[in-house]
């Protein structure tokens, strides 16, 4: 969501220029108002400098696509000076948060511009006839408001300073430097800009002596002599090349007050002047200094925009959108996708085909007149297809849009309704469905404009990603089932087919699959081959798998968040019933012979596991047999080995016998025989006394067999 604020901020101006040399058009002059952006009337928010030779005016801006826009004009020829005044209804308030927004024009004469204008606050006894005192010429350095600097003797800055515009702050754009060092160039207001390299923006306070340095220089030549120049103190600069200022465009200036900090902060070229879209701009903060512009405490300042030129010029002009204290309402643009229930934000994404609602909130905050007739200049986004709209008010009336006047994206909605304390907001909404595409696009923000005689707001939409809906479709190349050993991994073999024309690869394909309802890890299909082909495997470890049926299903997702349909793959695992682990080598505890006989215990290497897979209710038994126990050289152990079950006792001999049985549960069940057996019980070795000495084995054979029903 992105907004834009402004305080409607009015400066009465009337359209006469007076006196003095007359400017006139040219060439670019004319561009200028051709192209001038959307702003506000100025009728009775400036009114003209009351100097002989104020050259400023209020014009019409030419521009077909703006309504109800003036310009102010402040230069346009060689030698003028011009100055344009807040109204005496229209002041600045220093005592509460003001903003501020403006175009400002510059010309197209790059290095060869003069000289810029200033925007002025300033509390002069002299009112409307505030002007820097010029001597025979105007001095295009002072851009209407800084000291004159005519003479070469004055060795302290206190002269020209009090020839500025007095109790005044200005924010200077100075598209011309003034950087003569030399005694021929004293004296005659070329210095200013002594140590700036380029066209710059900077503020300060004219009628303040420590705005200025006056610099000492001598020659030999007629006769050794001694002069002086001023420079001028720049605060907050903000620099750049002859592009900067003077290049042929409108620049965007906005101007944020806060009356508790008492700080200015000008923010410049932070909109587009062809798309009217917000831009990060450059920007600095002066913190301002009350007792020179309002020392008698006030609490108001005059403002306006001043300038000056000498035998150089630009074509100075300005294009209001905002003024302090007249309309302060803004704007908001909301795009929700209305398939999901989500809001879009910068960077967010929203599927072809899905449904949006586009709204703009306009609020009215506070002022001095209603926000009437105004007109919402709406620039839809790329790819929404609008079908209906509707404008809501606050007091819940709504008016019908007209969405078939929609041409290339744009549609005027003029509001049947003022905004104003009792009628604060109104909605103008547009639904409609994004466009179906085959590939994802990134949908640039869109501004959109809301426009009156008294206040101009603007609003953007964000720029998210607008991805395809595309209906994939997937299959099992292996049947819809199939079966495995127990210990075997199984595969599903899989194709997953996009739309025609669609350029995706199996790279771009991720497999999403769940095992008797699990999820398993993702993946995406590897190029092979064939990187188009859209086959892939889903591998299932054998450990993974459980006896009889079990599940697969799978599904593929392709790069835009589209799901193809699920296949299910049944894998059979055959159930058995085996041994899963028996230990190779079994032993008996290492004894002594004492001559009697003897019972010998088993080691802890004995394991003997059964694992039955199949369904509940099948039996088995296990058998066991054995070798007769003999050395190496063939002598036979007196002894014998036996199977213990209580007081039960059963010799093991090569005749196979039952020690141990069990039934299926259908839960894999998996039966350790000799976790069954203590010391006592289960095989144990019996040594008679006519036993001899030595390492004796023999061959132990486990037989399981299922017991018939």
């Amino acid at each position: 969501m992105k907004f834009r604020s402004w305080f409607g901020f009015f400066l009465g101006l009337s359209l006469l220029g007076v006196g003095g040399v007359t400017g006139c058009a040219d060439a670019d002059y004319d561009q200028a108002l051709k192209t001038a952006p959307q702003g506000i009337s100025l009728d009775n928010i400036f009114t003209p400098g009351t100097t002989s030779n104020n050259q400023a005016s209020v014009v019409t801006a030419t521009n077909p696509t703006v309504t109800g826009t003036q310009a102010a004009k402040i230069n346009n020829g060689k030698k003028q000076f011009g100055a344009l005044w807040s109204t005496t209804d229209n002041v600045f308030d220093l005592t509460r948060n003001q903003s501020a927004s403006m175009w400002l024009y510059f010309g197209n004469t790059g290095k060869k511009a003069a000289d810029g204008m200033a925007f002025v606050l300033q509390n002069d006894d002299k009112g409307l006839a505030a002007t820097p005192t010029f001597g025979k010429n105007i001095s295009g350095e002072t851009l209407g408001v800084w000291g004159v600097d005519t003479d070469k003797k004055q060795t302290t800055p206190d002269k020209l300073a009090a020839t500025a515009i007095q109790n005044s702050w200005a924010l200077e754009f100075d598209t011309h430097l003034n950087t003569s060092t030399n005694y021929g160039n004293t004296g005659d207001a070329d210095s200013f800009d002594v140590g700036i390299a380029g066209p710059h923006i900077a503020n300060n306070y004219p009628a303040a002596v420590d705005s200025y340095q006056m610099v000492r220089t001598s020659t030999l030549l007629p006769i050794y002599s001694v002069g002086y120049y001023a420079t001028q103190d720049h605060a907050g600069v903000l620099k750049g090349d002859y592009t900067l200022l003077s290049n042929g465009s409108w620049h965007h200036l906005t101007l944020d007050w806060q009356a508790k900090s008492q700080q200015m902060t000008y923010t410049f070229n932070d909109k587009d002047p062809v798309t009217g879209k917000g831009q990060s701009g450059v920007s600095e903060s002066a913190k301002l200094d009350l007792t020179e512009i309002d020392p008698k405490g006030t609490g108001q300042v005059r403002w306006g925009f001043t300038g000056a030129t000498g035998d150089s010029y630009e074509n100075n002009l300005v294009v209001m959108e905002e003024v302090p204290g007249l309309v302060d309402a803004q704007a908001t643009a909301t795009l929700t996708d209305m398939t999901t229930g989500k809001e879009i934000g910068d960077g967010d994404v929203m599927k072809g085909q899905d449904s949006f609602k586009l709204d703009y909130q306009l609020d009215y905050l506070t002022g001095k007149q209603s926000w009437q007739d105004v007109q919402a200049h709406l620039q839809v986004p790329e790819y929404l297809d609008v079908t209906a709209g509707k404008v809501t008010y606050a007091d819940g009336t709504s008016t019908v849009v007209d969405v078939s006047q929609l041409t290339e994206n744009q549609l005027t909605v003029k509001l049947t309704q003022a905004l104003s304390a009792s009628n604060q907001t109104a909605h103008v909404t547009l639904t409609g469905k994004a466009a179906n595409l085959t590939a994802p696009v990134t949908v640039d923000a869109a501004a959109s404009g809301f426009s009156a005689v008294n206040g101009v707001v603007t609003a953007e939409t964000p720029v998210f990603m607008l991805n395809p809906t595309l209906e994939l479709m997937a299959a099992s190349l292996s049947g819809s089932s199939g079966q495995v050993d127990p210990g075997e991994d199984a595969t599903m073999k899989g194709l997953v087919v996009v739309p025609e024309g669609v350029d995706l690869a199996n790279r771009d394909m991720t497999i999403h699959s769940t095992l008797n309802g699990q999820a398993r890890a993702d993946f995406k299909i590897p190029d092979g081959t064939d990187p188009s082909s859209g086959r892939f495997d889903v591998t299932v470890a054998a450990a993974d798998l459980q006896s009889g049926k079990n599940t697969l299903v799978t599904t593929v997702e392709d790069p835009y968040g589209n799901v193809s349909n699920a296949v299910t793959y049944t894998i059979t695992v055959n159930r058995q019933l085996v041994f899963n682990t028996v230990a190779e080598k079994s032993s008996f505890e290492n004894t002594t012979l004492t001559g009697t006989q003897q019972k010998v215990k088993r080691t802890l290497d004995w394991q003997v596991e059964i694992l039955d897979t199949r369904e509940a209710g099948a039996k088995w038994a296990l058998q066991v047999t054995s070798t007769d126990f003999t050395r190496a050289d063939g002598q036979k152990l007196a002894g014998t080995l036996s199977y213990y079950d209580g007081d039960d006792r059963t010799p093991i001999s090569d005749t196979p016998i039952a020690v141990s049985q069990g039934e299926a549960t259908g839960n894999d069940d998996l039966t350790n025989v000799v976790d069954d057996w203590d010391e006592d019980n289960g095989l144990l070795l019996e040594v008679n006394s006519a036993a001899l000495q030595g390492k004796y084995s023999a061959t132990v054979t486990w037989s399981l067999n299922n017991v018939p029903e």
